[in-house]
């Protein structure tokens, strides 16, 4: 044993074989195990970092790894970190997410002890237990904020959930009606096989939609009530009971019945979150056609597509999307895509919806994923509606210069619809202006719709403005639009939407 070995006074002398098992432990823990300096750059980690985050080792520790964390985590992080700087705590832990070497997100759980030469850590990944909670409050979310009853319960009929609209419609509050059978709560004598029979057609894959029946209140009214029920499930696909939403029509005429179509907010939501963990958001491409030789360029068009393999329409899944949290990852998504193709030459617009736009932290995610992909920021427009921008002016004014500064050309999409927009033109960055297709859909007949593209034109070469013309649909529209002096023309007389892979096949790349 050499001297620096030799044990001080009233130390214990270092055991090799526990070393030896640390050691062993370091390296097989399925945990992120390591350490850091004072500097947060890392200096030791275990190669369950390179597994977990398909970032190596050299990666990870060329720079304070607080800039692998979400811009919306730091703050927090480094808060606790300081804590350790200064001696106010010797231990701290925090969660965040931190960036994977695809562009996406773990979400980590770290316990960090602050020794004198470093602060050792280790982390978890928690991913999934997060992801399991998040769609757990978002589902309480929605069950509270809406109008309708629902509850949920097992396939054997057992009440699991029972919201504050159920408590009102049946008289029983969710003490009384969790943990029982549902068929002898509020299913009438005449109608007990019923409940059996609807969960026997959504193992089947049919689908329970405005399924019209009646049920008992605790006082024994009956009611006339809508019902529409669907399968819980796991991530992993297990099915773990029944979400059923149910809407009181008793007072409702039979055409009021025949209207209540519409698509269930709940039942969507789920869908939504489902098919984004799942990857089935995918995008179609149309072509943008310059009129004068400039370039052209593609529009994505989000779409989502059912564990079947059918298209979904956006109409019918993006309002669950904005209205519930849930555009904005959809919107990334976008980004990603866009960038990935910008790669490739070519010129791509997406549209960001209402709650994306002016959220700081979107702006470094572009630049992350243009970034990423080496892709030119002067090859993606982003397009904003009137209404995105009239939510939060001064939030709208500083994201788009934050954009416009990083060479992202802007868009002012369904111009002429409001009177904002003119305003607009003043106060942002703004390259483009798209013509709402109101105004070119009856273009050859409408002498209104005429002088209005007219005057769009002129404005926009007062500004220096390109314009797209949108919903070009026959040739003689496209004949005056190219009349008035338009840029751009986008519609189904040119190019429908259709697959990237299909759309993007052809020659047509970035002229610079």
């Amino acid at each position: 044993m050499t001297p620096k070995d030799q044990p001080r006074h009233g130390e214990v002398a270092p055991d090799p074989a526990l070393a030896r098992a640390r050691d062993v432990a370091f390296e097989i823990s399925c945990d992120l195990i390591g350490s850091a300096d004072a500097e947060n750059f890392f200096v030791a980690l275990n190669d369950e970092w390179e597994r977990r985050l398909g970032r190596t080792k050299v990666e990870l520790m060329s720079k304070p790894f607080v800039e692998f964390v979400h811009a919306a985590d730091r703050p927090a992080t480094e808060a606790e970190l300081a804590r350790l700087r200064d001696g106010s705590a010797s231990a701290v832990g925090f969660e965040h997410r931190f960036s994977t070497s695809e562009g996406g997100w773990k979400w980590l759980s770290w316990q960090v002890q602050s020794r004198e030469d470093g602060n050792y850590f280790i982390a978890r990944d928690v991913t999934e237990q997060v992801g399991i909670e998040q769609r757990r409050q978002l589902l309480m979310n929605v069950v509270e904020g809406v109008d309708d009853a629902i509850f949920t319960k097992t396939i054997d009929g057992v009440v699991t959930s029972w919201n504050q609209v159920c408590e009102e419609l049946f008289g029983y509050t969710a003490k009384e009606a969790v943990g029982r059978d549902l068929g002898d709560l509020i299913v009438p004598d005449e109608r007990k096989e019923e409940p059996d029979v609807i969960v026997g057609r959504l193992l089947a894959g049919e689908g329970v939609r405005q399924y019209t029946t009646q049920r008992h209140r605790k006082d024994g009214t009956l009611l006339t009530v809508s019902l529409t029920a669907s399968l819980m499930r796991d991530h992993q696909q297990n099915i773990l009971g029944v979400v059923v939403v149910t809407r009181d029509i008793s007072e409702l005429s039979l055409e009021d019945v025949k209207s209540r179509g519409e698509i269930d907010t709940l039942v969507w939501v789920g869908r939504v979150r489902d098919a984004i963990d799942e990857d089935r958001i995918v995008f179609y491409a149309q072509p943008i056609i310059g009129v004068r030789g400039q370039p052209k360029s593609y529009e994505f068009l989000c779409r989502m597509m059912s564990r079947e393999g059918e298209m979904i329409q956006p109409a019918q899944f993006l309002p669950a999307a904005e209205n519930y949290g849930l555009i904005e990852e959809i919107d990334l998504l976008a980004v990603k895509e866009a960038a990935k193709q910008i790669a490739l030459g070519y010129e791509i617009s997406i549209n960001l919806s209402t709650s994306t736009v002016g959220r700081r932290h979107v702006v470094d995610a572009i630049a992350d994923a243009l970034r990423r992909e080496g892709a030119d920021a002067t090859g993606l427009t982003v397009e904003i509606t009137e209404t995105a921008l009239m939510k939060d002016v001064p939030a709208a004014r500083r994201f788009a210069d934050d954009l416009s500064s990083l060479g992202i050309h802007l868009a002012l999409d369904d111009f002429g619809t409001g009177f904002g927009g003119f305003t607009y033109l003043k106060k942002l960055p703004i390259h483009r202006l798209k013509i709402d297709v109101e105004f070119v859909k009856d273009l050859p007949t409408s002498r209104a719709s005429q002088q209005v593209v007219k005057a769009v034109v002129a404005l926009a070469d007062g500004f220096g403005l390109d314009t797209v013309a949108e919903g070009v649909e026959d040739q003689r529209s496209r004949e005056l639009l190219e009349e008035y002096g338009i840029d751009y023309l986008q519609g189904f007389h040119l190019g429908r939407p259709g697959p990237l892979g299909k759309v993007l096949s052809g020659p047509t790349l970035r002229t610079g």
